[in-house]
């Protein structure tokens, strides 16, 4: 499917320019707990369902790319617009699996969640593997990348 060929290409352009320039964008990075990430996606999902715009705003970077699992692609404005006018909705949210990779400053979660969201008004129930990709910076993790692809 050419949509899913063409965001396996993204994320691995996404990994491949923020190991490549992880020196460039923050400098050297500290060793990393993968504690620390899965604390960072624990607060994302939980300003995901409390719609907790500050949260998001400081969670997320300048330069996010969101795939959604319908394909769509949002930056961090407009991810952040549609949850402000109510057009995406989080009710529920359930990680499992997450597995952490930490690459210096870049960090890979892979998993698998539940999500109970209304998607302009319409309620979905979804099961979705994911791959979140965070960087950290000036010792605060920030979200870069999100890509999801539904499981039948």
């Amino acid at each position: 499917m050419k949509v899913n060929r063409f965001s396996r290409q993204l994320l691995k352009m996404a990994v491949l320019f923020l190991v490549t320039t992880q020196g460039a964008l923050a400098g050297p990075c500290e060793a990393t707990d993968a504690k620390e990430v899965l604390q960072a996606e624990q607060s994302r999902l939980s300003a995901q369902m409390q719609n907790n715009l500050d949260t998001m705003a400081q969670l997320l970077d300048e330069q996010l790319v969101y795939v959604r699992n319908s394909g769509v692609v949002d930056s961090k404005s407009s991810y952040i617009d549609s949850m402000r006018n109510g057009n995406t909705v989080y009710e529920l949210i359930e990680h499992a699996n997450d597995s952490v990779r930490v690459f210096g400053c870049v960090a890979i979660l892979t998993g698998l969640g539940k999500y109970d969201v209304k998607i302009g008004q319409k309620p979905l129930n979804l099961i979705l593997r994911y791959h979140s990709i965070w960087h950290k910076h000036d010792e605060q993790w920030k979200l870069v990348s999100w890509q999801a692809t539904k499981v039948p």
